[in-house]
């Protein structure tokens, strides 16, 4: 919600938050993980990896410079606000772009081809945006704002991936050396994947929420960002496996099939039923402990929603190991089924945890548009009450005004009716004591919606 920008410009001079201390304080220990990863990876493992991790290093750098432009940018005035914007949108996707190089051309591309792994990208780019768009409609009363969306996808193709990559070449280097080949080897791979992937997909939910706290409203929003990760996750993991698979089997004439089998099964079939329900988890937890009144409490809820993710990650990878996939006639059936069996229960409690949020967010949103209409301020008008509460009368009334004044009207509506939610979400956690803008930054959004209210009626 906007009640952020708005603190900012009733008070430039407020005190920033500790949390954006303990956010530094993880940005840096990150940073050092990485850095400290690939030295190692430089020293102990081969050519390859230690080339990747040394250059991947900038991919992060500018998914960190992208970041702080970007969410610095929606504090700033209208007249910079939208080429900081483009800037922020500029250093991410180049970030995304370098690191889904660097990925290709040192580790599977000199076997495949720049051109086999440009087609696996342009074909992983058309679902990771409809999976983005899905979970980005879901808050149906109040959406994300795209930017932070992309920043989160971002963070969870670039940063998140990088961490994992490293980690889990140190992980199985040690494991190899160890480990005998059976059993202890196939849960030690489990593990890896589920430890180390579901922690580095976690920080990025973790420090986004740190830097934008008065976006994080509750768990529907958690959620939605956890999930954006996990996208982020999956395209990139999604392109290195299906050009890693396509030069193993490219000489048996097969690469194409096999290529064409991991898209669908990481950006179809395991589009949401992956990698955005396990990092979901995270981000409600994440959404939970932003309106619990002590800070144990938090702790506990933000803990729990790791251990729920890193839980689902392991059942998955652990059936895979144990049971491998068998390539006969029934292997369609058989992927369906263990995602399904596997990760579909995961995947409804997510959803349960969002429909409950939702109803909880949409109660406590519709008490704050009657109290604000009884103040009588002219922001909130009692008739306005029975349409505010409801997405779907929303939207029919923008339709209307569509009909009535073009799309000029239509636009005006929606950002008056946006501009509604967002001082009922300042009320909301204003009341429960959730929020740490002054007051005036309430009184500015109600400006605001009063002044939106005379532009549409002009």
């Amino acid at each position: 919600m906007s009640a952020l920008t708005t603190a900012r410009r009733a008070n430039p001079r407020a005190r920033r938050p500790a949390r954006y201390a303990i956010a530094i304080a993880i940005a840096v220990a990150l940073s050092l993980v990485l850095v400290a990863s690939s030295i190692l990876n430089y020293i102990y493992l081969d050519t390859v990896a230690g080339r990747t991790s040394l250059y991947g290093l900038l991919a992060v750098a500018l998914i960190a410079m992208g970041t702080f432009i970007g969410v610095r940018a929606a504090a700033r005035d209208p007249a910079v606000r939208r080429r900081d914007f483009i800037r922020a949108a500029v250093l991410l996707g180049l970030a995304a772009l370098f690191w889904l190089l660097l990925i290709d051309v040192f580790i599977f591309t000199d076997a495949a081809g720049p051109r086999v792994a440009a087609v696996c990208a342009l074909a992983c780019l058309p679902t990771t945006a409809f999976g983005l768009w899905v979970v980005r409609r879901i808050d149906r009363n109040e959406k994300e704002p795209w930017r932070l969306v992309l920043v989160a996808a971002a963070w969870g193709a670039v940063v998140a991936t990088s961490l994992v990559i490293w980690a889990e070449s140190l992980w199985q280097d040690i494991a190899i050396r160890t480990l005998v080949p059976g059993p202890g080897f196939d849960v030690s791979t489990a593990f890896s994947a589920g430890i180390l992937e579901e922690l580095a997909k976690g920080s990025a939910v973790v420090l986004l929420f740190l830097v934008m706290r008065n976006e994080f409203d509750d768990v529907v929003d958690g959620i939605v960002y956890g999930a954006a990760v996990g996208l982020g996750f999956n395209f990139m993991e999604s392109v290195a496996y299906m050009t890693n698979l396509y030069a193993i089997f490219a000489p048996d004439g097969v690469g194409g099939y096999a290529a064409g089998f991991q898209w669908y099964a990481r950006q179809v079939l395991g589009l949401f039923f992956g990698h955005a329900t396990y990092t979901a988890f995270v981000g409600a937890g994440v959404g939970i402990a932003r309106q619990l009144p002590t800070t144990r409490k938090k702790l506990i809820a933000i803990a729990a929603g790791f251990i729920v993710a890193i839980a689902a990650h392991f059942s998955w990878d652990a059936w895979i190991n144990l049971f491998p996939i068998v390539q006969n006639n029934f292997l369609i059936l058989e992927i369906h089924l263990r995602t399904l069996i596997m990760t579909g229960p995961f995947t409804a409690a997510v959803i349960a945890l969002l429909l409950l949020g939702l109803h909880i967010e949409s109660q406590a949103l519709a008490d704050q548009f009657r109290k604000e209409a009884a103040l009588g301020s002219g922001a909130i008008m009692p008739d306005e009450v029975p349409i505010l509460m409801s997405p779907w009368r929303r939207f029919r009334q923008r339709l209307r005004a569509l009909g009535r004044g073009g799309l000029r009207a239509y636009v005006r509506l929606a950002r008056l009716q946006t501009a509604q939610v967002d001082l009922a979400m300042e009320r909301w956690h204003r009341e429960r004591q959730e929020v740490d803008t002054p007051l005036e930054a309430e009184q500015e959004l109600r400006s605001q919606v009063i002044s939106l209210r005379k532009q549409l009626a002009a």
